[in-house]
C-alpha cells in the first residue's frame, strides 16, 4: 500500500490528534503488532480479548512507526513521544475498522483480477496451487499463512503491489455474512468454492445455511464474473439458484470428479509410491498427462479447480499442467519432514475435519513405507451435532488405512479410539494421550528410519508441536 500520512485521516474518518514531521510522507507498510513495524510504517491499535493494542504505541513508535491509529486519547507520555519522533497520531472509532477503510481505498487504486476462495475443505491448499498456477504468467499475490479471517483478509489486500496483476484471496468464515464483509473489501471478479462440509455446523446449524454463507462469495461477484464450483457438490446447484448465477450473467465452470460432463476433470488417477496423484487432465476438448506436486488423491479436485482458474485467466493447458506438477505444500498442509531418527512425518497439523482427516489418511495408507504407519490425530472443532459421528468415522478410517499406531490427541478424540477399535485395531495398537506433549512420549520413543507419522487436528490443538517433538527426536 501507499498512503501519505495526510490522506489516512479522510480514509479512515479520523481526527488527526498530533501532526506528523512530513504529513506528505508515504506510508508502505502496517501492522498491528508493533513487535513488527518498520520504520515508516502505520501501528493501528487492535483492542483484543486479552490485549489492548493502544497500550503499545509507544513501543510502535519506538520501532519507527510514522503513524499511529489509536482508538483512545492518547496519554500525555504518548502524546510527547510522537512529537519527539515526529509520528502523527489518528484517532479513530474502531481499529479494525479503520484497517478495513484502509484495504477498501486500496483496492480502488489496484488494476489487478481478484480470485476469491472458499470452502469447508481445501481452500488454504487450493488458494496455493491457484497461486502457484497463476504466477507461471503474471504477477501474482495471494493470502498468506492464515491471514483469511475478517482482519486477515483486508490486510492481504492492503500488502498487494501496486503492479499485481493476479490477487488471490483466500476467505475464511464461523458466521453467516462474513464472507460477504470481506467481498465489500477485496470485490472479488472470480470465485473458488471448493466443497461445503460440515465444519461451523457448530454455528450455522445446517449444512444448507453453510452453503449460503459459502455462497455469499458468488453473491458478490459481479455481472460477467466467474463462479467455479465442484461439479458433484452437493450444494452446487443449491448454490447457482441461491447466488442467481444465470439471472446475473455470472459464468460457472464446473470442475473435478472424474465426469465429464464437467468443464475440467481428471481420469486415471493413480498414486506413485510417495502418494503423489497422476493423472490425465482434461480441459477445453484437450487433455495432458502430469504428476501433481502435492501428495494425496483428494488434491486431484484441488487441482482440477486451480487449473479451471488458469484456464480462465488465458493460460494453456501445458502451462497449467507444468505448474501443478511444481506445486509445493504450504506449511502445515500435508508437509513431509524427516526426523533425526530417519523416519517421515506428515506435517498435516494445522488444522482438520472429517472430509481430511479421511483424505490424509488414504494418503498415509496409499504412501509406500518399509516400516511403520503411525497416526497423531486430535480433535477437531466447530462440528456441533456432527461432532461425535466424524471424530468416531475418523478412527474407523484408521483402522481401514491398516495403521500400526494409533495415538488419539484431547477429550474428543477418544472417539476417534473409539471408532478404531470397532474397526477392527487391537486395543493396545491404539492409545489416548490428553496433550501433545503426551503425544511426542508416546511416539518419539518407537520411532525408528522407515517409519512414516501422519499428525493432524484442528488448530487449536497444538499438533505442532507434537510435529516439532518428533523431527527433533
Amino acid at each position: 500500500m501507499k498512503f501519505s500520512i495526510q490522506d489516512i485521516p479522510g480514509i479512515t474518518g479520523g481526527d488527526l490528534l498530533v501532526a506528523p514531521l512530513d504529513a506528505r510522507a508515504q506510508i508502505c507498510g502496517l501492522s498491528w503488532d508493533s513487535r513488527s513495524i518498520e520504520p515508516g510504517w502505520a501501528y493501528v491499535a487492535i483492542v483484543g480479548e486479552r490485549v489492548d493494542g493502544n497500550d503499545y504505541a509507544v513501543s510502535a513508535m519506538d520501532s519507527g512507526a510514522a503513524v499511529v491509529l489509536m482508538s483512545r486519547a492518547p496519554r500525555e507520555d504518548e502524546v510527547a513521544r510522537a512529537k519527539e519522533t515526529g509520528a502523527a497520531i489518528v484517532a479513530v472509532r474502531d481499529g479494525e475498522e479503520a484497517v478495513i477503510a484502509l484495504a477498501r481505498a486500496w483496492r480502488e487504486t489496484l488494476g489487478a483480477t481478484v480470485v476469491g476462495i472458499t470452502g469447508s475443505v481445501g481452500k488454504t491448499t487450493t488458494k496455493g496451487l491457484v497461486r502457484q498456477v497463476l504466477s507461471a504468467r503474471y504477477r501474482t499475490h495471494a493470502t498468506k499463512g492464515n491471514y483469511n479471517n475478517q482482519l486477515g483478509a483486508p490486510y492481504t489486500v492492503l500488502t498487494t503491489p501496486e503492479d499485481c496483476e493476479m490477487l488471490v484471496v483466500e476467505m475464511g468464515m464461523d458466521h453467516a455474512g462474513e464472507i460477504a464483509r470481506i467481498c465489500k473489501t477485496a470485490r472479488p471478479d472470480m470465485g473458488v468454492i471448493t466443497n461445503v462440509g460440515v465444519s461451523h455446523l457448530e454455528y450455522l446449524g445446517t449444512r444448507e445455511n453453510i452453503a449460503r454463507a459459502k455462497a455469499e462469495l458468488i453473491e458478490a461477484l459481479p455481472q460477467g464474473g466467474t463462479a467455479f464450483l465442484r461439479a458433484q457438490g452437493e450444494f452446487t446447484d443449491f448454490i447457482r439458484a441461491h447466488a442467481r448465477t444465470e439471472e446475473r450473467g455470472i459464468a460457472v465452470t464446473l470442475f473435478g470428479g472424474q465426469d465429464p460432463r464437467a468443464d475440467v476433470y481428471a481420469t486415471d488417477v493413480e498414486l506413485d509410491e510417495e502418494s503423489h496423484p497422476r493423472f490425465t487432465l482434461h480441459a477445453k476438448g484437450a487433455s495432458v498427462r502430469l504428476t501433481l506436486g502435492l501428495r494425496g488423491v483428494h488434491n486431484v479436485d484441488n487441482a482440477c479447480a486451480a487449473a479451471a482458474v488458469g484456464l480462465a485467466c488465458g493460460m494453456s493447458l501445458d502451462e497449467v499442467a507444468s505448474a501443478l506438477e511444481g506445486a509445493e505444500a504450504e506449511a502445515g498442509r500435508a508437509q513431509l519432514k524427516r526426523a533425526a531418527c530417519g523416519a517421515l512425518v506428515f506435517d498435516d497439523a494445522y488444522n482438520a475435519s472429517p472430509a481430511s482427516m479421511k483424505a490424509s489418511l488414504e494418503m498415509l495408507a496409499a504412501y509406500k513405507a518399509s516400516g511403520k504407519k503411525i497416526a497423531v490425530l486430535g480433535d477437531m472443532g466447530e462440528l456441533g451435532q456432527a461432532s461425535d459421528a466424524g471424530h468416531y468415522d475418523a478412527g474407523r478410517a484408521a483402522a481401514l488405512a491398516g495403521v500400526d499406531l494409533l495415538v488419539c490427541v484431547g477429550e474428543l478424540a477418544a472417539r476417534i479410539a473409539q471408532g478404531a477399535r470397532d474397526g477392527g485395531m487391537a486395543a493396545d495398537r491404539v492409545v489416548s494421550v490428553p496433550d501433545a506433549s503426551a503425544a511426542v512420549e508416546a511416539v518419539a520413543p518407537v520411532l525408528s528410519e522407515g517409519d512414516i507419522v501422519l499428525v493432524k487436528a484442528s488448530h487449536f490443538m497444538g499438533l505442532d508441536r507434537v510435529v516439532e517433538g518428533i523431527v527433533g527426536a
